[in-house]
């Protein structure tokens, strides 16, 4: 076993032929994506953002934002579940995001590398917020690891 894929508590073990297969496949993806024009590529990575807020975190947000339905204390939960404090209360509708570390489950296990897949993560962060309030938001990303900064900070405008 080379590497382990997690979701939601549940690890599934890649042997060395699937990790090299799915490194190589995503290697492709990448640099399909990276060949794209503007226009075209934040679409794709809009996409896959959002599926993976739906399938990876989405319940999480909801059942903490349910349980209250008050910011402050939403904030306080979902830090609590996440055994970090990642997210910051800045004012009534701007929440700041600080990862120390990079959490996409696709460069934790190593098959993407890439700071092109850090546009998914505004989109998982749009995803999950929308999912709660109803509302559209909007997120800036202001840095990230795979783009050199020691963390990875984004602006959740409510």
């Amino acid at each position: 076993m080379v590497s382990t894929l997690r979701n939601n508590n549940t690890i599934y073990p890649m042997d060395e032929d699937l990790f090299i297969f799915l490194k190589k496949w995503f290697s492709g993806l990448i640099e399909g994506i990276e060949r794209l024009n503007d226009e075209t590529w934040p679409k794709i990575l809009e996409m896959t953002g959002r599926a993976c807020a739906q399938v990876h975190s989405g319940d999480i947000f909801k059942e903490s934002w349910d349980s209250t339905r008050n910011l402050d204390d939403f904030i306080e939960r979902i830090n609590h579940k996440m055994n970090e404090n990642i997210y910051q209360k800045i004012d009534e509708t701007t929440i700041k995001v600080s990862y120390s570390e990079c959490k996409c489950p696709l460069v934790v296990s190593g098959l993407i590398e890439s700071p092109v897949i850090c546009n998914c993560s505004p989109n998982w962060l749009m995803e999950n917020f929308e999912h709660i309030t109803g509302d559209n938001v909007m997120v800036t990303t202001k840095q990230t690891i795979l783009r050199g900064s020691k963390s990875c900070e984004f602006l959740v405008s409510l």
